[in-house]
């Protein structure tokens, strides 16, 4: 049997036209829990129409998945966070409580989810931004490699193709 790289098997099997959109959100977070190793809690989100707020499609946590997640932030909650990810495409907070992008989330998500690191990429549907795929770390602070990075945007991009 031949071993397939993480990042192939993940564009073969969104590329699948019978696949159901859950299933393809759930083999977009073992990819990323499989290149992402630091990363413990990730999930997929996405953007309402006018893009200032985020609904949490899926989450895998420490190897559960779930579709049944009630989580939604507003921009007007957290402007520097939306803002950064907009102007950058990804947001990187190795201490998501102090970083001056993510600290407007402490209250209302990192802190009552037990969340130290995040790392944010967004995904598109024809180059309009519509998710994030969002590693985090949680019990304690990770610092996100180059490599972390470069791995979640091939899988953004990967994403953003079949979404």
């Amino acid at each position: 049997m031949v071993d397939i790289d993480p990042l192939t098997d993940l564009t073969i099997k969104l590329s699948r036209h019978l696949v159901s959109r859950e299933s393809k959100f759930k083999e977009i977070c073992v990819c990323v829990s499989r290149v992402i190793r630091s990363a413990n809690r990730i999930s997929l989100w996405q953007f309402n129409e006018s893009r200032n707020a985020i609904t949490c499609l899926c989450l895998l946590e420490d190897d559960t998945f779930s579709l049944d997640v009630d989580q939604n932030l507003s921009s007007t909650s957290c402007q520097d966070y939306f803002s950064a990810l907009f102007q950058k495409d990804v947001v990187i907070a190795p201490i998501a409580q102090e970083h001056p992008d993510t600290s407007c989330l402490s209250d209302s998500y990192l802190q009552p989810n037990n969340i130290y690191s995040l790392l944010d990429y967004i995904f598109h549907q024809d180059f309009v931004p519509i998710g994030i795929i969002c590693c985090e770390a949680t019990d304690a602070p990770v610092a996100w490699t180059e490599h972390d990075v470069a791995m979640l945007r091939r899988i953004a991009n990967i994403t953003s193709m079949f979404y």
